[in-house]
């Protein structure tokens, strides 16, 4: 696969050659039914890594209004942060929210990806998976099935955004580990398609995909 000419923007050529690689690998891998011994090497020091800034992003970019009092406990709660009491459902929310922040900040220390690459990061994320039930048939790649990600929904909530992401991450870390994916899995499905929509809009440039 020929890789991209320079656009003149760092990142987006960054971007555009994870997806790609990622993408080849992944084809490489659902066509074998083996992984090779370098993809642990890829998975690791690109893309898992990119994953772990759409995490942190996503807990920067979560605000108190993005959902109901509910789904933030729950949200919270999956982050492995206990809620505290409150005296009424204001205090409640300020609390889960507080705790979020705090966690996000625990994670900062003198040498770390600068916020706005981790808001980037979720953001085009949520364009990929908007985007990706509308992929053209010819240009969907996964090598089993019919050739149409329409039933793959965009996350509509901030826990299926939550939980789309954390995905992704099982499902890679699952192929750096050594097991190849089955074809008809689908988790799997929905990561190669992530990569597959990402591939394809990194190869329209700057236009829309």
């Amino acid at each position: 696969m020929n890789e991209l000419a320079s656009s003149g923007f760092a990142e987006f050529d960054r971007l555009a050659a994870l997806f790609r690689r990622t993408r080849a690998l992944l084809d490489g891998v659902s066509a074998s039914g083996s992984v090779p011994n370098d993809a642990s090497d890829l998975l690791a020091t690109e893309t898992l890594p990119h994953v772990e800034d759409m995490e942190e992003g996503f807990r920067v970019w979560l605000r108190a209004s993005a959902a109901e009092l509910a789904e933030l406990r729950l949200l919270v709660m999956r982050a492995g942060i206990g809620a505290t009491e409150a005296r009424d459902e204001a205090e409640r929310r300020a609390a889960l929210m507080e705790a979020a922040l705090e966690r996000a900040r625990a994670t900062e220390r003198d040498i770390v990806p600068v916020p706005a690459r981790r808001l980037a990061a979720i953001e085009h994320a949520r364009l990929v998976f908007a985007l990706l039930p509308a992929t053209p048939a010819h240009e969907v790649h996964y090598p089993a099935g019919r050739r149409s990600y329409a039933d793959i929904s965009p996350p509509r909530t901030p826990t299926e955004l939550c939980a789309r992401i954390e995905e992704l991450e099982r499902s890679l870390w699952a192929i750096a580990a050594g097991r190849p994916p089955r074809l008809s899995d689908g988790g799997y499905r929905r990561t190669y398609g992530f990569f597959d929509t990402g591939a394809r809009m990194t190869d329209a440039g700057l236009s829309p995909a």
